[in-house]
């Protein structure tokens, strides 16, 4: 469960919003999940609060391709790297204690296609 979440465009809160939902004290951390598609993440951004554990729950909607889940620090140290058929989903968990956006990507290929990313399957993660 996120510790309360509110929706602006293309964004997800995973911290407590002034918006209708009540105050929920979460003992396992805050909790996202991020959909894969053809060539998008949904949401594409995601901002937490620093220092609180935060699972990223992936799944792959796309029908027959595979997606990865890159997340890279602000300084572009790699900090995830998980691999997610079609169709699957995986869980992630990890604490954040530096603030900062922290990009996240596929990079896939397909041949001498342009990579996912390329194509636009990106987004940000970040950490207040």
């Amino acid at each position: 469960m996120v510790t309360g979440y509110g929706s602006l465009s293309d964004r997800l809160y995973a911290q407590l919003s002034e918006s209708s939902l009540p105050p929920v004290e979460e003992p396992f951390g805050q909790q996202v999940m991020i959909s894969m598609e053809s060539y998008a993440f949904t949401p594409s951004e995601v901002v937490v609060k620093a220092g609180k554990p935060l699972t990223l729950t992936l799944s792959n909607q796309s029908f027959l391709v595979p997606h990865n889940f890159l997340l890279d620090d602000p300084g572009g140290m790699r900090l995830v790297d998980v691999d997610i058929s079609s169709g699957d989903t995986k869980a992630v968990t990890l604490t954040l204690t530096e603030p900062g956006i922290y990009p996240f990507y596929c990079d896939k290929q397909l041949l001498f296609f342009p990579t996912h990313r390329e194509q636009g399957m990106e987004g940000r993660l970040i950490v207040r």
